[in-house]
C-alpha cells in the first residue's frame, strides 16, 4: 500500500508516545488520555498511518522525531481512522518531508475553543485505541 490522500476507514492511526510513564500506563492497558490531548487551542492530533509502513520504517521515522525533540520514542496509541472520524473530527492525510506516512486528526472547531470539549474528544480516543510497544512488529 503507498501513502495516498485517501484513508481506509479501517486504516490503523498510531499516536506516538514520548513518555515513559504514559507508555508503562498504555501497556497495563489503559491508554492515558493525555497521549490524545494537545496544547490547549491546537486542533490537530498528529498521527501515523501504520498500515502503510513496515513496522521499521515506522518506528524509524519516530525514532527520528523523538531524537529531534530530546525524548525517546515507546510506541503507539492506535485507533483505527473510522472510531477517529467520530463525533465531528476528521482524519486528513498530511504528508511531510521525513514522514510520508503523516496523518492529522482534526478536532472540530467547537472543541479548539473548548478545553473541556477537547478533553472528551482526548478521552473517547484514548478509550478506542490499544497500545503497541515499538519493539512489537505483530
Amino acid at each position: 500500500m503507498t501513502a495516498g490522500d485517501d484513508i481506509a476507514p479501517e486504516e490503523n492511526l498510531g499516536r506516538d508516545v514520548f513518555s515513559s510513564n504514559q507508555a508503562k500506563r498504555a501497556g497495563r492497558g489503559k491508554v492515558p488520555i493525555n497521549i490524545f490531548l494537545e496544547r490547549e487551542g491546537e486542533p490537530r492530533l498528529s498521527v501515523d498511518r501504520l498500515d502503510l509502513a513496515s513496522w521499521g520504517e515506522a518506528a524509524e521515522i519516530a525514532d527520528r522525531v523523538a531524537a529531534g525533540r530530546g525524548r525517546t520514542f515507546y510506541g503507539w496509541a492506535v485507533v483505527d481512522a473510522e472510531t477517529a472520524a467520530r463525533n465531528g473530527r476528521q482524519v486528513t492525510a498530511s504528508r511531510q518531508l521525513d514522514n510520508p506516512y503523516h496523518a492529522d486528526i482534526v478536532l472540530p472547531d467547537t472543541a479548539v475553543e473548548d478545553r473541556e470539549e477537547q478533553k472528551r474528544h482526548a478521552q473517547e480516543l484514548a478509550d478506542a485505541s490499544v497500545w503497541r510497544h515499538r519493539d512489537n512488529d505483530s
